[in-house]
């Protein structure tokens, strides 16, 4: 793996393309927002104009025409515009919305509602308005502002398919556009700031080079937690019907999180096969033939039912932690229950333990922090998540 200080990304980034086109639609998954951004409207740029989203009842109200004021009617033209990317949450009181020069209109969002913005206007009589949708403003004093992007200091690391690439972008999330500019397999990159649309990070690797968190694992990162845990993740036996099937059951448990409509016969049947395991699996999971299946042989069926897949092969315990954080699964490669080869579906740590489904016993259990990533070496550090 390439440090950081081998490859810092610039502007002017050549890298050749060496996988097949792809959009920024293909590039991206959905995943479910937080619940803090449940509420808000998606505004989106097209031809400089903002597509509204219908606004609910009650989080919007009209008030009567004749409660306007003859300030009202003041026209302050703005005296400066600034793009933004962020919410806009109201404070403890209805706030009024207005046009871009401060005229107060009819309606008014409701208090402790939060509104996607991006764009800040300044009038000639200083005051400041959030655009919350295509023609109507917000006064910023009547709540506060977060922005979607943030300072980071951190490393991204490619993690995709052996001898591929991966999109890099000129701007991120609605507005990412992809210019041509590939990234190899392996290779780190110093990441400046990180964005936060639509639920899903993005990571600014050069001058608004940016690429997104489908593909790439974050290291030293400065909010990196001390422990997490995922809960949910279905528990599912790889016994009777595939007794040397745990690499492809663990699989299914962490594509039926991401919300794949998928079995463990169903995926046994479609994952390839081969006499090398970086490939496909040698022999048949459900007879005494079977052997084994690694991570890189996998890649495309996780990516087919997530939407995105990453090997984490060779990376060090803190590529399972980030892609906890994320609220990803990870299938791990170990020697457990006298097998040679044996996967585990990871979906906790702390600083004592590691939790995961054991498919062989299936149970929920725990291991040590220290004796998991011990075991864990035997096998090369494999593993596999989305």
């Amino acid at each position: 793996m390439a440090h950081a200080s081998d490859s810092i990304v610039n502007a002017s980034l050549t890298v050749e393309n060496n996988k097949e086109q792809a959009t920024v639609n293909n590039v991206l998954s959905d995943e479910p927002q937080s619940s803090k951004t449940e509420s808000i409207n998606q505004v989106e740029e097209n031809d400089s104009r903002i597509s509204n989203q219908e606004m609910t009842p009650t989080q919007i109200t009209t008030q009567p025409e004749a409660q306007a004021t003859v300030q009202d009617q003041v026209n302050n033209n703005p005296v400066n515009e600034t793009a933004v990317d962020g919410v806009f949450t109201v404070g403890d009181q209805n706030a009024q919305l207005t046009d871009q020069n401060g005229n107060v209109g009819t309606r008014s969002l409701a208090a402790n509602t939060a509104w996607y913005t991006d764009k800040l206007t300044t009038s000639q009589n200083g005051d400041s308005y959030y655009r919350v949708s295509t023609l109507e403003y917000v006064n910023a004093s009547a709540g506060s502002f977060t922005s979607n992007i943030q300072d980071y200091d951190a490393t991204a690391t490619v993690a995709y398919k052996k001898g591929a690439s991966v999109h890099t972008f000129t701007g991120y999330g609605n507005n990412a556009v992809y210019t041509g500019t590939n990234q190899n397999t392996g290779t780190a990159w110093k990441v400046s700031q990180r964005a936060n649309q639509n639920g899903k990070y993005w990571y600014e690797i050069g001058n608004n080079v940016w690429v997104p968190q489908d593909y790439v694992v974050v290291s030293d990162a400065p909010d990196m937690k001390t422990a997490n845990w995922i809960s949910g993740v279905p528990l599912i036996s790889q016994r009777p019907e595939l007794p040397n099937g745990c690499e492809i059951t663990a699989v299914t448990m962490m594509l039926q999180y991401a919300g794949a409509k998928v079995d463990k016969m169903q995926l046994a049947r479609e994952m390839p096969r081969s006499s090398n395991p970086e490939y496909g699996y040698i022999g048949q999971p459900w007879d005494s033939t079977g052997i084994t299946i690694f991570p890189n042989a996998l890649m495309s069926l996780v990516e087919k039912y997530a939407g995105s897949a990453k090997d984490l092969s060779g990376m060090d315990f803190n590529a399972i932690k980030y892609q906890i954080d994320l609220g990803h699964p990870v299938v791990t490669w170990n020697t457990l229950h006298g097998f040679p080869y044996h996967a585990l579906t990871v979906t906790g740590y702390d600083s004592q333990y590691v939790y995961y489904n054991d498919c062989w016993t299936n149970q929920t259990t725990q291991m040590g922090i220290d004796q998991f990533i011990s075991n864990w070496n035997t096998q090369n550090r494999r593993a596999i998540s989305y």
